[in-house]
């Protein structure tokens, strides 16, 4: 059940909203519990899939180069170059069709479950699970119904997240990071803006609206923070971490 307080606080916003608010999601330990990305990486990388060889520059020949391409995009996330290691995983896609990373992804979840745990790739822990979260999806049922367009803006690879929304009956228009084709595959480019940090407001005043603020913003990490500075209800996840620290401390709504 959603917080009373939240309810009203999302009434009264809607009675200064003006006409077609908008509220914005992200994806991923948001909308559901783990990172479909991450997972669809891990996949990806512990099987041998990847096309392209040089996504970490030249060209590799090396029967390590899936481990070497797992173990760096973690890397630049412990080091907290958080827009290079996102980069990198928006990548994996290159030299894949459409319909191929579509089903890869599809995989990659089935291959997760929905029970929430941890597996070892390449000598390293990483979360293994995908799950839905009931009550973030319960916010965006209530937003609809009261007439609210529901976005979701996410720093993975847009088709890996369309095929995520379908597979757990998710609704909502997106907003991901996408790649250019080339002929009928796609490249290592990257359209920009690019929903990340920063970016995801870039990607809102373009894609949904150059003027107004959104009604609701909903988040679990501080990448999200730009975003959610613009909202007139601000929600976070919460995960014990740095985000749901700073929303207790300035008074956000913690699901």
């Amino acid at each position: 059940m959603l917080p009373q307080a939240l309810t009203q606080a999302i009434e009264v916003g809607l009675k200064e909203a003006g006409p077609k608010p908008f509220a914005v999601f992200d994806f991923d330990n948001t909308c559901i519990v783990n990172d479909i990305a991450e997972a669809t990486l891990a996949y990806l990388c512990d099987r041998e899939l990847l096309h392209d060889r040089s996504l970490l520059g030249e060209k590799a020949e090396g029967t390590d180069y899936h481990e070497q391409v797992f173990l760096t995009y973690h890397a630049l996330l412990k080091e907290g170059k958080i827009d290079a290691a996102y980069k990198l995983n928006a990548r994996m896609f290159s030299g894949f069709t459409p319909g191929e990373a579509e089903a890869v992804t599809l995989a990659a979840i089935i291959e997760e479950g929905s029970r929430i745990g941890s597996k070892m790739v390449f000598g390293l822990h990483v979360e293994r699970g995908l799950a839905r979260r009931p009550i973030v999806l319960s916010l965006m049922q209530y937003l609809r119904e009261r007439g609210v367009r529901v976005w979701i803006m996410s720093a993975s690879p847009e088709l890996c997240v369309r095929a995520a929304m379908k597979h757990f009956g998710i609704e909502g228009e997106l907003i991901g990071v996408r790649s250019k084709l080339k002929g009928s595959v796609f490249t290592q480019e990257l359209e920009e803006p690019r929903p990340i940090i920063e970016g995801k407001v870039a990607c809102m005043r373009k894609y949904i609206d150059a003027d107004r603020a959104p009604l609701l913003v909903a988040d679990d990490s501080t990448t999200g923070l730009p975003l959610l500075e613009t909202a007139e209800v601000k929600v976070v996840v919460d995960r014990e971490n740095e985000l749901a620290a700073l929303a207790r401390e300035r008074g956000w709504f913690l699901l």
